[in-house]
């Protein structure tokens, strides 16, 4: 099970589509969590999400750059499975069955089609999971109430100094131990959050969910060699 939390996917979808958001209130407590109590926190995290073979959810995505006034800010609807993703937003559809991926850009009437290449730049959520205690570890963990609800927050440093994200702190809702929300600072001190909301576990997803179907009159733009 690998869901991607990159947009290119909470998880694979291109950065520029996705990611993931909501608005919090001020917080209420907080208490800082002892390091061994941390990492037993996110080895507890790794093994529930090794439970979810399916998500569907609505998610927000906000990235600040360095060089920008405001920051960037999409929402939208993303379906996932293993490598195979869906996600819609007001301005693109991105569409992969793990072999083929689809663009569909709403304004223009433009799909263009390309053979599935893992955006290695991308923040991928399950992966990062799976793969976290060779590339990280665990820096402070506190827990916090924000909002009537209780969450967990980790933050993870990189071992290598010149690791693409140089700060990850994943937001773990207590009551049912799902990511919530992913804060992400990359080596460009690029900052982008992502938040999930309405999420649904281990939906039964039709294969025609990631397969992308041409609407009439539009131009394709197939990039495959």
């Amino acid at each position: 099970m690998e869901l991607a939390m990159k947009c290119s996917t909470i998880f694979r979808c291109k950065a520029n589509i996705l990611g993931v958001l909501g608005i919090w209130s001020c917080l209420q407590t907080t208490a800082v969590l002892a390091q061994d109590a941390a990492r037993q926190l996110m080895e507890q995290l790794r093994a529930r999400y090794q439970q979810v073979e399916t998500l569907q959810a609505s998610f927000v995505q906000i990235m600040q750059t360095p060089y920008a006034d405001a920051p960037d800010t999409l929402r939208g609807m993303l379906w996932l499975q293993g490598n195979r993703y869906r996600v819609e937003t007001p301005y693109q559809t991105v569409v992969t069955d793990g072999r083929t991926t689809w663009v569909y850009l709403h304004d223009t009437r433009q799909v263009l089609i390309n053979d599935y290449i893992p955006d290695e730049t991308g923040f991928s959520l399950n992966e990062f999971l799976l793969t976290y205690p060779d590339r990280y570890e665990v820096s402070a963990g506190e827990t916090i109430r924000q909002a009537g609800e209780t969450y967990h927050r980790l933050r993870l440093r990189p071992r290598q100094p010149d690791a693409l994200f140089q700060e990850v702190v994943l937001w773990i809702r207590d009551r049912d131990f799902l990511v919530t929300r992913v804060d992400v600072r990359d080596v460009n001190d690029t900052h982008m959050t992502f938040v999930l909301s309405d999420l649904v576990l281990n939906p039964s997803l039709s294969t025609d969910m990631f397969t992308f179907r041409l609407p009439e009159g539009v131009e394709v733009v197939d990039l495959r060699q």
